[in-house]
């Protein structure tokens, strides 16, 4: 059988606003959003879109909103069985900017998501991560985070399973790939090059003089976002161009033996 995932940083929850259209156009069966605000308002609104929420766990909070990861699905085709938050341990660079913040807005322990289902009428199970890594620091801290996630995975399972989201990985992409292949996992988005202008929008100062490093070293053009999937086959992965976040959807096409 096929299946689909989308996965998008929404920026703050600005691509909300385009969500509808793309859901429209291109049905995924799951979806994984990060940067999304997580009020009961926000995920209700997305369920009228037609698709039903596994769960979702809190990240941060930014200007008096809390945000976080969340994951949707299709529940004609599928049922969420099971659900987990996996806490992140911060970097330096991190917890620097979250103090310098603090007193307008707040801190929280990043989390992975990882949620389970099963397909109706076959009982076939699908785990899925959905991961927003540090945007802050060296990838040193993004493979710490990286590693505490891949230790909740049963090496011997045979259970399709997939690893999805902003990885905030933009350099050094060899060493992501010797981790991610270790444990058995190919790379869904290999053929795409970029998945985010670099737009500045909300950043506060610290986040800005960080982002503009990036940035200048990656000529705006930088690839965040990544699918990784093991037991089960990636057809085709492609980014679609929308304009609502600093981040553009990549939208995956998947078969199960």
């Amino acid at each position: 059988m096929e299946f689909s995932l989308l996965t998008y940083n929404t920026l703050l929850n600005d691509g909300q606003e385009g969500l509808k259209k793309i859901f429209n156009i291109h049905k995924p069966d799951f979806i994984c959003l990060q940067e999304i605000d997580t009020s009961d308002k926000t995920l209700n609104n997305i369920e009228k879109l037609g698709y039903r929420l596994a769960d979702y766990s809190n990240a941060f909070i930014k200007f008096g909103h809390v945000y976080g990861v969340a994951t949707f699905f299709n529940e004609e085709r599928f049922a969420c069985i099971d659900s987990k938050i996996i806490s992140l341990p911060k970097g330096f660079l991190e917890i620097v900017s979250y103090v310098l913040r603090v007193f307008r807005s707040g801190k929280k322990t990043r989390t992975v998501l990882k949620t389970e289902f099963v397909v109706k009428n076959d009982f076939l199970k699908i785990e899925i991560y959905n991961i927003h890594l540090s945007a802050h620091g060296t990838n040193g801290i993004r493979i710490k985070q990286l590693r505490k996630t891949l230790s909740d995975i049963n090496l011997n399972s045979t259970q399709p399973m997939i690893l999805v989201g902003d990885f905030n990985y933009a350099y050094g992409r060899r060493k992501l790939e010797e981790i991610m292949g270790g444990f058995g996992f190919n790379e869904a988005t290999n053929t795409i090059s970029y998945t985010s202008d670099g737009k500045l929008i909300h950043y506060t100062f610290v986040e800005k003089i960080f982002a503009q490093i990036r940035n200048k070293l990656f000529h705006n053009r930088l690839k965040l976002d990544y699918v990784f999937c093991k037991n089960c086959k990636a057809i085709s992965s492609k980014t679609i161009d929308v304009p609502f976040s600093d981040h553009f959807p990549v939208f995956t096409k998947f078969k199960l033996s």
